[in-house]
């Protein structure tokens, strides 16, 4: 149960500030809030994974800051995560499937739905 708590309590934390930074700067040409939101939270999530041993975190805090933080703060960390993961075990095909493959039907989704 708290680590069901931990994941809600980061998640909730990090979607409010990912909807406070992703208002910097709206009229600019590009989206540099959300852009802001997306690199910082692949930072931390990366920060997290490379000093997972070394840093004395229990299991409730690490839930709360890489699920409940990292994924509602930008479910870009998440995406990013996994291509490095297929990257880094030299499934090379499968990183550029799916990284591209994820990228541009998102993208098209979006695009059809929107047509409705």
């Amino acid at each position: 149960m708290i680590s069901s708590v931990s994941v809600f309590i980061g998640g909730m934390i990090g979607a409010v500030l990912r909807y406070e930074i992703s208002r910097f700067n709206r009229n600019a040409p590009l989206p540099w809030g959300t852009a802001i939101v997306n690199v910082t939270g692949g930072m931390l999530l990366g920060l997290m994974i490379r000093f997972q041993d070394s840093l004395p975190l229990s299991d409730w805090v690490r839930l709360l800051v890489t699920v409940g933080f990292c994924g509602g703060f930008t479910t870009f960390s998440t995406f990013s995560y996994e291509v490095f993961d297929l990257i880094k075990k030299r499934a090379y095909f499968f990183a550029f499937f799916y990284g591209v493959g994820s990228t541009l039907l998102t993208i098209l989704g979006i695009y059809l739905v929107s047509l409705f």
